[in-house]
Formats: C-alpha cells, structure tokens, sequence
C-alpha cells in the first residue's frame, strides 16, 4: 500500500519540475517581448492588437483539457497583460497613468448641493467646520464651482446604504476632470416635520427628496397622503416653511426644522436605522499623503470575454481589496464604465503602483479618481 506522504511528496516534485520549466519558459516568453517591443518601435506598431491576442487565447485554449478552458483564458490573459507591460516597459511608455503630485490643502469656499439644512451642507459642514459654504442647485454645478475656481472644494453624495449609488454624481465624476480627495459617512435620521402644533391627521402632502421619500416608505405606507419629489430635503422643508399650512410636512433633518422654525412631527421615520449617506470631497488636483488609505479608479475595458476579470486580477495578486465597484452605461451601447474603490491602497506604495500600471494595461480607458484617507468618519 502506498504510504500518502511518500505519493504527496512525488506529486509535489513533479509539480515543482513543471513550476521549474514554467518559470524558465516565462522568462523566455519576457525576453521575446522585449525584442517585440523594439520591433513594433522600429515599425511604428501600436503595442496592442486585439487581434492577435485573441487568436493567441483561443490558440491556448483549443489545447487544454475540457474542464480547464476558463482557467486557460485567465492564465493567458495574464501572460498577454505582462507581455504589454514588459513591451511599455522596453520603451519607457509606462506613462498610461499619471501620479501627480500630492498638493496641500488649500483654503477657499466650500460649495454642496442644495440650500442650508441640506444633507450636503451638513457633511460639509462637518468635514470643513471653518470654512465657509456655498450652496448651488445641481450637482453639475458643484462640480462647476469647483472647476472654474468658484470653490476650492466641493461636497456630494456618492452612495446610500439602503438606496445604492447616486448615478449622477458617478456620471459627473466620469465627464469632469476633478479628484476625490476625502470622504465621510453620515447618519441619516429622518423626521416627518411641519408648522408648529400640526396632528398627523391634518397632513395631506408629504415633500421630500425621492430618496427620502423611499428611505421612508414603512412609515409613508397605508397613509393617504400624496408624496411630491423635491430637489432636496431642505428644500421640502423650506417650502413647508414658507407655505405655513398645517396640511403640509416634509421629510428632512432635524437640523432643517430648527432652520427653517419647523417642529419634529415624528423623529427617526426611516426604515433602516442604520441609514447612511456617503459623501465625497471633490476637488481640482489631487491631494495624499503617506497616511491616504483608499484609491478610487475609473475605467473602461476592451471588448472580449473575461476582460473584467483581468483587470480584477491584478488587485487581486497585489493582495488588494476592493471595497466597492460599480458599473454605469458608457457612451455607446453595450460599454460600461466600471468605478472601483481600493481597501488599504496608497499610490505612494510601490506595490499599490505596479497593481495599477498592470490593471491600466488590461484596460481601453483607465483613470485615477483619487487617493485619499478615510480614517476618520464623523457623524453628525
């Protein structure tokens, strides 16, 4: 009878001879690329040929066993990433990511979305107690402000808890030429507020921010009342304010009721108690440091089976989690523009940098949106 540990110990020698050949065929692979490169230079050939990359897969997988074809598609997407990577390399092309350099933070107005009392003026009243804030109405025009000097910084949502991701914000963040360069999570208690001395059973119309609304929907159901779509909470609770009519409420802060001289009709009305909003510093340049913590990129991949994957991947060998991706509908039909938040990332890190450079390969479009600290996480 066989002794296991004697038949592991062969079966780990022979995988070791194949490690062994692997590694000396790779390097040979590598050495190749190099000579590549100085052709395609020579010729004036684009490092990438979709084409040929796909034949070489498909190549590879017309060889291997029926249940290791999907592994044989990664393994060579793989070897394809580190060829271009050797070949930018060979021609000190390894410019597909720029790592500007990181800018102090400056003094200046910061802008938000909305008016005071606003979930946004509350964040970045948090996140800048001393500056001054400046409201604007849309969220294009934070990112206005913030680009035509307007504000130094600007303050917008990003994603909820309970409702996801605000499209909009994520859709500005591909089309305008700014950085992430803070963030912070708050809690979102909603309140049902009114004029003074109002009953729950005079209330006809309830104003609020669609997502407040939502946020709210085990409190708002079985109530005949008709629910109306603001552009903030604030502002629901502003016009409430201004109408003085017992008839209407709005769902906002307790901080906008205490504003706008509105009395709390029903406190913490939201369905998930644990409600959260994250909110992110947008701003002209880049700003990091040794302590930044997150990276968040942007990008776009090419056009073939698994290609997601192989930008994953390289995270993934670096040893780097992601914290949350998200995909939002490109500028043609059937492309995607995919944002991913690295865990514990800085691109002062060598190891953070070649992750990226090797993901930015794998990619038609691939951008830095920010690295920054979330360390801190304040409440309001």
């Amino acid at each position: 009878m066989t002794n296991p540990k004697e038949e592991l110990a062969k079966l780990r020698e022979r995988l070791d001879k194949v490690t062994a050949d692997l590694t000396l065929a790779f390097n040979e692979r590598q050495r190749i690329s190099s000579e590549i490169a100085v052709v395609k230079a020579n010729g004036n050939i684009a490092i990438t040929d979709d084409a040929r990359e796909q034949f070489v897969v498909d190549s590879s997988v017309a060889l291997a066993d029926a249940d290791n074809k999907a592994n044989t598609v990664t393994f060579v997407r793989g070897l394809i990433a580190l060829s271009k990577i050797r070949q930018n390399e060979k021609l000190g092309l390894l410019n597909a990511l720029e790592f500007a350099p990181p800018r102090a933070r400056i003094d200046g107005k910061i802008a938000y979305q909305g008016i005071a009392g606003a979930w946004s003026e509350q964040a970045a009243h948090t996140l800048f107690p001393d500056s001054e804030l400046t409201e604007r109405e849309y969220f294009a025009d934070v990112f206005d402000a913030v680009l035509d000097g307007g504000a130094a910084y600007g303050v917008v949502p990003l994603e909820n808890s309970r409702a996801g991701a605000v499209g909009d914000v994520y859709d500005l963040l591909r089309r305008n030429a700014v950085y992430i360069v803070g963030q912070v999570w708050l809690d979102i208690t909603q309140c049902l507020v009114g004029i003074s001395g109002t009953q729950l059973s005079e209330v006809r119309e309830v104003f609020s921010h669609e997502q407040g609304l939502s946020q709210c929907n085990r409190f708002l159901r079985n109530k005949n009342w008709e629910l109306t779509a603001v552009s903030n909470t604030a502002v629901a609770a502003k016009m409430v304010a201004d109408k003085d009519n017992r008839k209407l409420a709005a769902i906002a802060s307790r901080r906008a009721a205490e504003l706008f001289g509105l009395e709390v009709l029903a406190p913490d009305i939201a369905d998930d108690k644990g409600n959260k909003t994250r909110f992110i510093v947008i701003a002209k340049n880049p700003e990091y440091d040794e302590h930044s913590d997150t990276v968040t990129v942007t990008f776009s991949t090419n056009h073939y089976s698994g290609a997601l994957v192989s930008v994953l991947q390289a995270f993934m060998l670096a040893g780097i989690n992601l914290k949350r991706i998200e995909s939002r509908p490109g500028a043609v039909p059937n492309n995607y523009r995919f944002f991913v938040d690295m865990e514990d990332a800085n691109i002062l890190n060598p190891s953070t940098r070649d992750a990226l450079i090797q993901a930015a390969m794998q990619c038609e479009y691939f951008e830095i949106l920010g690295c920054y600290s979330t360390a801190e996480q304040n409440k309001i």
